[in-house]
């Protein structure tokens, strides 16, 4: 059986939810034991961040409630690897990087850095991060029907989005992927590359 953790990443208009719903699927229909979480949580710290995005309390108080949230998670996430689960996570921590840190040039020097020292001595690391690279273009056409499109959806914020990504890509955690493909190929390459970095634990 699978076990670890695996995060989704990737702009918006990646694919991304779409992808890790899929190899959820996938995993689970050849006997593996998958719990598929998300970033915001469905918990009331997930709604205040939804509340801060849509409201624009500011980069700063913005990206103080994400980690707040993700500190949260940090329970849930645990509790299924402990029961030697696969865990697959739709956003996780290196979207805070990408996003927020792209909210926050010009106040604070070095973004990523700042937001990495804020949460490095609690949060839980990703055994794999698979990331969905796409054109800022192509994201940006293919959620242009969303109603109520929000700031981290212009395109010019999401060509820093995905510079930030492409920084953050050059761990070894990282697999990236193209996202250009139908969400099938993609899927089948994730659910390849997941079996190439995790080990699987007996039961």
């Amino acid at each position: 059986m699978l076990a670890g953790f695996v995060s989704f990443e990737g702009i918006d208009g990646s694919g991304k939810t779409t992808v890790s719903r899929l190899v959820a699927e996938s995993l689970r229909a050849e006997g593996h034991t998958v719990h598929l979480t998300h970033e915001p949580t469905k918990t009331w710290l997930g709604d205040a961040v939804r509340h801060a995005t849509d409201d624009d309390v500011g980069p700063i108080a913005e990206s103080f409630l994400f980690l707040a949230d993700r500190a949260a998670h940090q329970t849930d996430i645990r509790a299924h690897l402990d029961k030697g689960e696969l865990v697959l996570c739709d956003r996780y921590a290196d979207s805070t990087y990408a996003y927020q840190g792209a909210r926050l040039e010009g106040l604070v020097k070095d973004p990523i850095r700042f937001l990495r020292r804020a949460s490095e001595l609690w949060m839980l690391r990703p055994d794999l991060t698979i990331l969905l690279r796409i054109p800022a273009e192509l994201g940006r056409k293919r959620i242009e029907g969303r109603p109520n499109l929000i700031r981290f959806e212009d395109l010019a914020f999401l060509e820093k989005v995905a510079a930030n990504y492409d920084r953050l890509a050059r761990s070894r955690r990282f697999t990236v992927l193209d996202g250009t493909r139908s969400p099938e190929e993609v899927t089948l390459a994730a659910v390849s590359a997941i079996r190439k970095r995790l080990t699987p634990q007996k039961r």
